[in-house]
């Protein structure tokens, strides 16, 4: 039987020197301030591939400290910073590289866990994405391997649109759209990470008004809006060193009740440590989920 053990930042282990305070200098991919901070490239077009290729002509990499975190994990919270990681274990599960059982046990787990942290009623999972560096053109199609940009998984408008291609009945999007929704991405490693980290900019040192450029894409079926970010020096970007299968993060890439402000869109990105250049490839985990309040 599998059963659920989360506690927040105070039920970590005291870390060892081998894992303490290891702050990483490295080159973040920023995206430069658009023209109205905003870019469409619409795929019904006959240039909208020719166009996505080009996108790269807008980064500009800016060398990082990216901060180490571990013991200091309860000083960030998702309420206040837009990020928490929590210790969550699930007792009895030992399969990590089965693929199937690693979705078939996580997802409802992982729901179970946000409803818990931020007192949701409801959580529905709409992208469950394992990632690793591919070697398979397939793999590389399916956008497995680590993201190295700056970015947020949406705007505002790019999580509301989401929404409602996802709930589908007019009258229960009404009465969804009467409470409280967040989007929460919850991100686990398979195995203890080193190479390729994940880090996240804590929402306190931005000005979403001023730093975010929405990139919209638009596709027969529908469009999707995500957010790169420009650089400002007052960013303060952390990461948990060696984060291991039990150390989930969790964080805010949507929030109604601060639509007006940005939205608690998150900014992460994959950095590249260089301590851990030969190590073996990242495996990770990453669910995202709407989160409903009554």
């Amino acid at each position: 039987m599998l059963t659920t053990t989360a506690t927040n930042a105070p039920g970590f282990a005291i870390p060892s020197s081998e894992n303490r305070g290891k702050d990483v200098e490295a080159n973040l991919v920023y995206s430069e301030v658009l023209e109205g901070q905003k870019l469409e490239i619409d795929f019904r077009q006959p240039d909208g591939e020719q166009r996505f290729a080009q996108l790269s002509k807008f980064d500009q990499t800016h060398p990082t400290i990216i901060h180490d975190i571990r013991g200091e994990e309860s000083n960030y919270t998702l309420d206040k910073n837009g990020f928490q990681y929590v210790h969550h274990e699930i007792e009895g599960f030992d399969e990590w590289s089965n693929e199937e059982r690693v979705k078939e046990v996580l997802v409802p787990k992982t729901e179970e866990l946000v409803r818990q942290i931020t007192g949701a009623t409801k959580t529905l999972v709409f992208t469950t994405r394992i990632r690793c560096f591919a070697s398979d053109a397939a793999k590389r199609a399916d956008n497995r391997a680590p993201a190295h940009s700056v970015h947020s998984d949406f705007t505002v408008a790019g999580a509301m649109e989401n929404l409602r291609a996802t709930i589908k009945d007019p009258a229960e999007l009404e009465q969804i759209l009467q409470g409280r929704v967040m989007v929460i991405n919850v991100w686990r490693p398979l195995r203890t990470v080193t190479k390729d980290p994940l880090a996240v900019c804590d929402w306190t040192s931005v000005k979403p008004s001023e730093e975010w450029n929405a990139h919209r894409f638009i596709f027969p079926h529908g469009w999707n809006e995500l957010g790169k970010i420009s650089h400002s020096k007052d960013h303060k970007w952390l990461y948990l060193r060696r984060q291991a299968p039990t150390e989930p993060l969790i964080f805010t890439q949507f929030d109604s009740l601060t639509a007006d402000q940005g939205g608690f869109t998150v900014a992460h990105s994959a950095f590249v440590d260089p301590e851990f250049l030969d190590a073996p490839p990242r495996e990770s985990i990453e669910i995202k989920m709407y989160a409903f309040f009554a």
